[in-house]
């Protein structure tokens, strides 16, 4: 019995080290200044107002405004949210770990914007393979909310360079981001989201796991 404690601890250890995850979180206030986006009205602000932090722990989260949207730009992608330090050389042993088991995970809302659409993307190193995937989900309340994804049950177009599907079991696809849409019609004119603890994990996140 002594025997059979000690193996269920030694397997619960190992099924521990095994899990890998990568948070964007904003603590750190990254600089944001060269970060990509379609056009100058777009903005990225790191709010850090206690009020509308999602949980207590949380001390900055990211604002993306959009001001004066056209009437003319429907189903826009006008920004993305990345983790791409996959793609580092050096790297290549936790992508290995990564396999195929990665989620794609975030809290967010939509302010008192109009609905904003989160879109998965995945990318090769260097970007010639490009993939967004068909499912887009939409974000309407200044309620957060936690959205997940499994990358490697979902569906994709081919955006890139490199022909046919993704394959996450290859080490290939090394960049994870999240594209930000607006959509069909915009009657307030602008978007005001916020998102925090961006993150890819080889497994399942839940929403009271803690930071």
């Amino acid at each position: 019995m002594k025997d059979l404690i000690v193996f269920i601890f030694l397997l619960s250890l190992f099924q521990v080290k095994a899990q890998q995850k990568i948070v964007l979180n904003y603590e750190a206030k990254p600089n944001t200044a060269h970060w990509w986006r379609d056009n100058n009205h777009v903005k990225f602000l790191l709010d850090e107002k206690k009020g509308i932090q999602q949980n207590p722990n949380s001390k900055v989260c990211l604002n993306v405004r959009w001001d004066s949207i056209p009437a003319n730009k429907s189903w826009c992608w006008f920004t993305d949210l990345k983790i791409d330090s996959l793609a580092n050389p050096a790297m290549d042993k936790v992508r290995t770990e990564f396999s195929d088991k990665i989620w794609l995970s975030c809290w967010c809302n939509s302010g008192k914007g109009d609905s904003v659409y989160v879109q998965p993307l995945m990318l090769t190193r260097g970007h010639k393979g490009k993939w967004g995937a068909k499912k887009m989900v939409g974000l309407g309340s200044p309620k957060w909310v936690f959205l997940k994804f499994k990358l490697a049950d979902l569906e994709y177009e081919n955006w890139g360079k490199i022909p046919g599907l993704p394959d996450l079991k290859t080490n290939d696809i090394r960049c994870f981001e999240l594209g930000l849409r607006n959509g069909k019609t915009s009657p307030k004119g602008f978007i005001d989201a916020r998102f925090d603890d961006v993150m890819i994990s080889n497994y399942e996140p839940f929403t009271n796991q803690k930071k």
